[in-house]
Order: C-alpha cells, then structure tokens, then sequence
C-alpha cells in the first residue's frame, strides 16, 4: 500500500548548535556552545580545504581522513549539513519511508540521521572508523533518537549486522572502499553490491550516492546498466530502461541537483575558503531487487530533467531523459499559457510529462498545443505520479 508521505522539516536552525556542542566535546575545548572562535573558526576552515582536496582528488591522495580528529570535527561543521540535506532528499524519494537501514561506510552518520528524521526504527551505522560512527550515534541521541553502531571493514569482514533491510546505504564512500588503483577492484564492487542486493527486503532498495564529478558520475551510471542488465529495476533517478545514454556520449555526466539550505557557519565557511557552492549536486542511484518492478507508470511521455536551462537557438533549453531516451526540449513559444508555463522554471531532477511536442529528430519544441506538467518535484517519490 502506498502512502502518502512529506519530507521531514532539516530541523537546522536546531540541528547546528547541536553539532556545534558535540564538536566542542569531542575536541575537548571549552567555549560558548553555539558558535565558533576566531581562533577555532581558522582552525575548521584549514581542516574543511584539506578534505575538500581530498575529495576533489580521491585517486591522489590518502583518503583515510577520519583518522583525523581534527578532519572528522571539521566534517561535522561543514560537510554533515550537505550529506544530511542529500539524505533527507533521496530517502524522499523512496515508495514509502524505510523501517530497517544499514548505512556502511557512514562517517559521523549523516544519511543514517536522515533516515531516523524520516521515521526509520532500527538504523544501523557502520564504518571503518568507530570514532566517526560513535560520534555519529550521539548526535542522533541528543537528538532524541537511537542509532545503532558497528565497527566494520567490508573489504575483509562479513556484515556485523544479520537480517534484511528495507534500505541500503552507500553514500560518499563507494570510491574509498574501492579505490581505482587497486587491482580487481570493479570485480570486488560488483561482489559486495551482489552482497548487498541479498540483505534487502522484498520492497527493500539500494542506495548509491557520490559526488557530481564526472569520473564518479560514470562509474555509478555503469553499476545501473550492470544491474538493469541482471534484470534489477531503477526507482530513482531512470525511467528510460535501457542503457545509460550518458554513458555512450564522451564527457556527459548525469546527475542530481537540489537546493542547499546553508546554515550560518556553512556559509562563512565557505566565504573563507572560497568555495562556491549554492546547490546540491550529486550522482545517486536508487535500485530495487531481483523480484522487484519497475515503478508502474502511466502511459504518457516522461522525462527526467538532466540539465540547467543552456543557451540555444530558440532561448532557453533543456536536456531530458525519459520513456523514449535522451532528448532536447525548446520553446517556439514567446509567451506562455498555463499549459507551458512551467517551461519557464523546470529544474534539474524533476519529472516532467509533455504531450503534443514538434518532434524533430531527439528534439521536441514547445509549439501552440504543447502541454508541460511537472509530475514529480525534486526529492518526492516517482510513484506519486500514479496518485495524482
């Protein structure tokens, strides 16, 4: 049964002074509780640049950065913001709000944390790292929920937590469980993801998460055609079946963008260090199992919008990707009625319907007639459009 359901509220105006405590208590520096000294402040800003190069560059440099204690207290001033804002989005897209969650590969629990804000009962968080996880476990608890930890080396350890789960997180953390540069490495990722695929649920899903980059981009978008080719279908972001086009054209990402909410200390941060980042972007991959369908929808033509508006002929277009594959979507259409309206705000990630498009080849121009509705917004499920 289907149910109808909302995004949790990011809760941050909350959320940032929590983190602020534990980072205090975790370094042992006394201070005021909700905000950073100057001295202190330097101090992030410097640790936040380092791992940002770090993740710029996961192929050059040691990625083993939650050794780090002053790394791992800087990533909750900075970087848990954005990976719980990205969790609180995807998880969203789900059918239905997930009961039972691994999260491997954690850090201090970000995505876990969504999952327990979108009502999740029994979360577990894994990593290499303890230090990351525990610290992760009691942000959630001076937050009024329980997360559950493991210590855990996937690489060489089986799974310390039994059973089957509803959600299986790997976000931010595929690249670093297997590096490129290690030998066999796609061989031993394929394994583990069959590994995971086995300890979900009947309705239970698959979550891939990274970053926008185009190398990490093509290697997510190559786990998706490996897996719809064993027969597994996309819940998010596909609904064109067949194999990526992303993927047959030379330097064409696909990937995800969603609106930032940018707490104070984020955006000093990011003034200080230079960084110019006022949206989400991100590669992600949401996969049923083996006897799980493809999200039932109704006969119309979709599409998933894959860009920002760009510069053409006609003004302004998009690139799309849906039921009939990759397309480009322009307007002949100076003025717009409320059937095309919404061709003037479209955003990268939603699911748009048209109906009586010119089609001219892989292009389809907004003529007089032409109909453009937005079925899923950003972060709501793809089986909302069978609702309404």
């Amino acid at each position: 049964m289907k149910n109808k359901k909302k995004m949790p509220d990011h809760d941050l105006d909350n959320i940032m002074p929590l983190l602020i405590q534990q980072w205090r208590r975790y370094l042992g520096i006394r201070g005021p509780e909700d905000v950073l000294q100057t001295r202190e402040f330097r101090g992030v800003v410097k640790a936040v640049m380092d791992m940002d190069k770090n993740f710029q560059h996961k192929d050059l440099i040691d990625n083993n950065y939650f050794s780090s204690r002053e790394h791992l207290a800087a990533y909750l001033m900075y970087y848990w913001p954005m990976h719980y804002q990205e969790g609180l989005s995807l998880i969203n897209e789900l059918p239905r709000p997930p009961r039972r969650v691994l999260d491997i590969g954690s850090g201090p629990a970000p995505y876990a944390f969504a999952a327990l804000q979108h009502g999740a009962t029994d979360v577990y968080a894994t990593d290499l790292h303890l230090d990351a996880v525990t610290l992760g476990a009691k942000i959630c608890g001076r937050h009024g929920k329980t997360l559950t930890v493991r210590e855990w080396n996937c690489r060489k350890d089986q799974c310390p937590v039994e059973g089957k789960f509803d959600l299986i997180i790997l976000a931010h953390t595929l690249e670093e469980i297997f590096p490129r540069e290690i030998k066999g490495w796609r061989d031993d990722q394929d394994i583990f993801i069959q590994s995971l695929i086995s300890k979900l649920t009947p309705d239970g899903y698959l979550m891939i998460v990274d970053n926008s980059r185009l190398s990490t981009n093509h290697r997510i978008l190559e786990i998706r055609d490996s897996l719809v080719e064993q027969g597994l279908p996309v819940q998010a972001p596909c609904v064109w079946k067949g194999k990526c086009p992303a993927l047959q054209t030379k330097n064409s990402p696909c990937y995800a963008q969603r609106d930032f909410v940018r707490p104070y200390v984020v955006k000093e941060i990011q003034r200080a260090a230079r960084f110019k980042q006022s949206s989400l972007k991100m590669s992600y991959l949401i996969m049923g199992n083996l006897d799980a369908k493809w999200p039932l929808l109704p006969e119309k033509q979709l599409y998933r919008v894959i860009s920002p508006p760009i510069d053409s002929f006609n003004g302004p277009a998009f690139y799309l990707c849906g039921v009939d594959g990759k397309k480009k979507l322009s307007s002949h259409i100076k003025e717009h009625s409320k059937d095309t309206r919404s061709f003037d705000y479209l955003k990268r990630g939603e699911l748009i319907s048209i109906e009586g498009a010119l089609e001219e080849g892989n292009h389809l121009h907004i003529i007089e007639g032409t109909k453009v509705k937005i079925e899923a917004a950003c972060g709501k499920s793809i089986d909302d459009v069978m609702k309404g």
